[in-house]
């Protein structure tokens, strides 16, 4: 999809490694739909100097045309939900998680192409969504589905938020308001959260988007850390997937400490970009997990609908205690 225009900018692509559990000589594609690879070669891959330099800018220009923004800052709503499952096929001990940024959920027809090549998806996580897009998505392939704006978003005067899809039953929804809006549109942001139960596993999941580079780096953390905090011990399965802004190969070896001290690795490990600006790609998309291992990783790079492309990830529940 990117020839060798795409640039990789985790500080190690996983080309011909390993993911998670996976043990080395696993291939680059693991019961992957077609369309999908592991991680993506290209002779030239950009460090970040100079194209780090124009980000700030290109943000810049984007927020000063869209204005401010109104937020959800109460923790119970609003909130949307719909049941559209016919039920999941009956459990192989894999569940495979897909998450997606559809940009302010602009190209949803498309977007629903796009995830119906995930057909034994038992989990999408979406962000940037409104209502009426998540209720079609979750309509259109038969998902049950929470879904929690966190703001009515200035470009296009609609809620903007994240949304939980699940073929198995969906319980005890929340709203997780993150510290620190955003400087120049005082945009907030949030994570939505579920219990979902696989075949008998109580699995406590999120659906996350968290502010981009104009916040510090402290206050990115404190974003975090409400996350984590949210997410506890309580919980011996845990998914916590979206859209974490990590511009940087730093950033991200700063996300995944965040996370490794709370107990979660990061399932999607050795993806490579996962979404693109002109030329060039970043790896701003990631899942992590507790209390399972990782099979497979990788992402639709033949996805249209957005700046972002889908990720997906395989998990093997590691046994209750």
């Amino acid at each position: 999809m990117f020839g060798c225009h795409m640039a990789v900018v985790e500080e190690q692509v996983l080309s011909e490694g390993t993911v998670g559990g996976a043990g080395s000589g696993s291939g680059n594609v693991q019961s992957a739909p077609r369309g999908l690879v592991r991680a993506h070669r290209c002779p030239e891959v950009f460090r970040m100097k100079g194209v780090m330099a124009l980000v700030p800018l290109v943000l810049c220009l984007f927020y000063v045309s869209c204005g401010f923004s109104s937020n959800y800052d109460g923790a119970l709503g609003p909130v949307f939900s719909g049941q559209y499952s016919d039920g999941p096929s009956e459990f192989g001990g894999v569940i495979k998680v897909v998450s997606y940024n559809i940009s302010f959920a602009e190209h949803i027809d498309l977007a629903i192409q796009e995830l119906g090549e995930f057909d034994d998806a038992d989990v999408i996580l979406l962000q940037e969504m409104d209502e009426a897009g998540t209720e079609l998505v979750a309509q259109s392939l038969k998902y049950d589905y929470v879904y929690y704006p966190a703001a009515v978003h200035p470009r296009h005067g609609k809620n903007f938020g994240n949304a939980i899809l699940s073929k198995w039953p969906i319980r005890d929804p929340g709203k997780i308001v993150l510290p620190h809006t955003n400087p120049l549109t005082g945009q907030m942001r949030i994570a939505v959260r579920a219990l979902i139960a696989v075949d008998g596993i109580d699995v406590l999941t999120y659906s996350v988007h968290t502010e981009t580079p104009w916040l510090s780096a402290r206050k990115r953390n404190d974003q975090y850390h409400t996350l984590l905090e949210s997410v506890g011990a309580d919980y011996e399965h845990v998914i916590v997937g979206g859209d974490f802004n990590t511009f940087t190969p730093q950033s991200i070896e700063e996300l995944e400490s965040r996370f490794r001290s709370a107990g979660l690795q990061r399932a999607s490990r050795g993806t490579g970009a996962t979404a693109r600006y002109a030329v060039v790609g970043f790896t701003l998309d990631h899942v992590f997990t507790r209390g399972m291992s990782a099979i497979g990783a990788g992402t639709l790079t033949e996805a249209r609908a957005s700046d972002h492309l889908p990720i997906w990830v395989e998990l093997v529940p590691d046994p209750g205690r």
